[in-house]
Order: structure tokens, then C-alpha cells, then sequence
């Protein structure tokens, strides 16, 4: 379990999307919240808001990261909850793909998770949490955004591995994984840089009827991942309806560990 009211909690993307609907909930239960983004005046605008504090941070950068850890500690003394939500997504068949796309997608997917875990977990003390923002792309693939799949398969790997890691040490690790969800992750590349361009394209993700899938909203995400935290849940699933397409993944990987039967003798 983890307490919330009177925690301080940092939230990377913050400022809009999955990440406010986090900062909301977690403000309203009872947190002092710190939110960090790349585009400093939504996190000034969100921050406004809700009575949330804003930062500027390029998780991609390490020194941007460390930057921020030192700033949150300066002014708060503390860090109890880390939420690592910062995150792309464009498009693109895997064969399309640069090597700056590549550079760009993992920067800030996994390197950005990379980044703010080694500058703020120094600071986590027992009891403290950290849950990151992976995706159902990171559990079954998504052909179309294989780039993405690939940077969320290993959020989830890391997310895992840091999770037996730390439970000697009572911090908690939760891997959220959102399916379709109402952001503007769609319009990623408006934060990439200019001189980083490839194959990778937005796309309107939710475009018409979203393929006839189950799209939520960011306040219904924000609360399960909240109350994940609180219980230091392992997994927070936002479409349990989607359990089928998991587990055939899953089922194909179980019916390769069957050995073939041998030929019979004639």
C-alpha cells in the first residue's frame, strides 16, 4: 500500500492527457503534485489548473532529468511517487523506419524511463512507488506502430525486472497498460525535433469509430493507475476486454515449448 495524501509525486507528460487525468487525481487525493513536460506551458496551464506545481523537462535528455530531480527536492524535500508517463507514438511499417526515427522513439519511450528512474529513485524511500506508463502495444503486438510496440515491450521488460528489484527495498513498481485512449499521442511528432525526421508519420489514432474499438477517456485512466498506486498493484489494465488478444500471444509462445511429436517409424 501506498499513502498518497501528503505524498509528493512527480509526473513526466504531465501536462496533458493520461498524465493530467494522473496529476488531477492525484491532487484531489490529498498529494502535492509536480508536473513535468516537455511543453512547459500546458504544465503551467494544467498546474494552474489544479493546484499542481509545473516543471520543463525533455526526458530524453539526461541532464534534463537530473535537472528536474534536483529542482523537485530542492523545493519539496522529497519524492515519494514517480510516475514516468512521458511517451510518443507515430506510425510507420518497421522496414520504413530511420535510424532517427529509431533514436527518437526509444529516446523518449524507454530512455526517458531509463532516465527519470535512475535520477529520482536515489530518493525514494521505503514505501514509495513508481509506475510507468506502458501500453497493451507493450503485451500483444500492433502491426502499423511496430516502432512503438517495440519501445513498449521493453517498458514493460523493464518495468518487471525493476519491480523484483525493488521489493526487497519496499518501493513499488506498477506498469500501466492503457488501451485506446483519448490524447493527443497521435500528434507526437509535435514535439520532435526538426532535424529528426524519417518514416514515422502521425495519425488521428481515434479517427472515425477507432477501428469499432473501446475508446476511454484520460479521467477514467487517471483513476485506475491511482488506485493501482495505492494498492501496489503489479499490473493496471484498462481494457479487461481485451484479455483475448493477450492470451492468444500468450497461448502461441506455450504451444512452442511442446516438442514436436517424432516421426513415426514405418
Amino acid at each position: 500500500m501506498t499513502e498518497v495524501a501528503g505524498a509528493v509525486a512527480v509526473i513526466t507528460g504531465g501536462g496533458s492527457g493520461i498524465g493530467r487525468a494522473i496529476a488531477v487525481a492525484l491532487v484531489d487525493a490529498g498529494a502535492t503534485v509536480a508536473i513535468a513536460d516537455i511543453e512547459l506551458s500546458t504544465a503551467e496551464r494544467t498546474a494552474a489548473e489544479i493546484g499542481a506545481h509545473a516543471f520543463a523537462v525533455d526526458v530524453s535528455d539526461e541532464a534534463s532529468v537530473l535537472a528536474l530531480a534536483a529542482d523537485v527536492v530542492s523545493r519539496f524535500g522529497r519524492v515519494d511517487i514517480l510516475v514516468n508517463n512521458a511517451g510518443v507514438a507515430s506510425v510507420s511499417p518497421l522496414e520504413e523506419m530511420t535510424d532517427a526515427d529509431w533514436q527518437w522513439m526509444l529516446g523518449v519511450n524507454l530512455y526517458g524511463l531509463i532516465h527519470t528512474v535512475r535520477a529520482f529513485l536515489p530518493h525514494l524511500p521505503r514505501g514509495g512507488h513508481i509506475l510507468a506508463t506502458g501500453s497493451m502495444a507493450g503485451l500483444s503486438p500492433d502491426p502499423g506502430m511496430g516502432g512503438y510496440g517495440v519501445s513498449k515491450f521493453a517498458v514493460t521488460a523493464y518495468a518487471e525486472v525493476l519491480a523484483a528489484e525493488l521489493e526487497p527495498r519496499g518501493i513499488g513498481v506498477t506498469l500501466l497498460a492503457p488501451g485506446p485512449v483519448h490524447t493527443r499521442l497521435g500528434s507526437s511528432s509535435r514535439n520532435r525535433p526538426a532535424d529528426s525526421r524519417g518514416g514515422l508519420h502521425d495519425a488521428d489514432l481515434g479517427a472515425g469509430d477507432g477501428g469499432g474499438m473501446r475508446w476511454l477517456e484520460p479521467e477514467e485512466v487517471g483513476a485506475i493507475a491511482v488506485r493501482a498506486i495505492v494498492d501496489g498493484s503489479r499490473y493496471a489494465i484498462t481494457h479487461h476486454d481485451w484479455l483475448p488478444v493477450v492470451e492468444a500471444r500468450h497461448r502461441a509462445i506455450e504451444a512452442a515449448f511442446t516438442p514436436p511429436t517424432p516421426p513415426r517409424d514405418r
